[in-house]
């Protein structure tokens, strides 16, 4: 019989030095910019993935990385809504399986909060020393062709660790 905890990693956000926080605040902003590209581009995006590589002799600052997954069809409904919690479930264990390569990462979703009825950028970021914040930037598309998107000011919140829960 086992004794080993299988109990998910506390989130220490609190404890995280300098650098490790510039990680988190690196994906992070890196995260929210391709999503608002995408929204003002394209007018939609789906889940993705930044990940950032350790610190190397190349880069002294460690490289970022786009991660996305492809979209399953419903072979029997191809006109069928895209399941984007698929997808980012599969993110999570895309990147649960790279999390040796990495150092942190942050997942990017598209979201509805209810309360305010409002579509909103959702960014869950982890560290690898076991920490997790997540931020919310509500948008608004254009109301007439020509003009601008307008985005919120991005709120923390706590988050939830994933890719490095154990």
């Amino acid at each position: 019989m086992s004794t080993e905890s299988t109990t998910p990693q506390e989130n220490r956000v609190a404890e995280l030095d300098d650098q490790s926080q510039t990680d988190l605040n690196r994906v992070l902003g890196t995260a929210l910019g391709v999503a608002r590209e995408q929204l003002e581009g394209q007018g939609v995006f789906l889940p993705f993935a930044i990940g950032l590589e350790p610190a190397s002799g190349e880069s002294i600052d460690g490289e970022l990385r786009l991660l996305a997954i492809q979209p399953t069809e419903d072979e029997e409904d191809p006109e069928a809504d895209i399941d984007t919690e698929v997808m980012m479930t599969e993110l999570v264990e895309l990147l649960t399986g790279q999390r040796d390569q990495l150092v942190a990462i942050a997942f990017v979703s598209d979201v509805t909060l209810l309360e305010e009825d409002s579509d909103a950028i959702h960014a869950m970021a982890e560290h690898s020393l076991g920490s997790a914040v997540a931020v919310v930037q509500t948008y608004a598309a254009p109301v007439d062709e020509d003009g601008e998107w307008s985005f919120g000011d991005p709120e923390a919140e706590a988050g939830d660790l994933q890719v490095w829960a154990s």
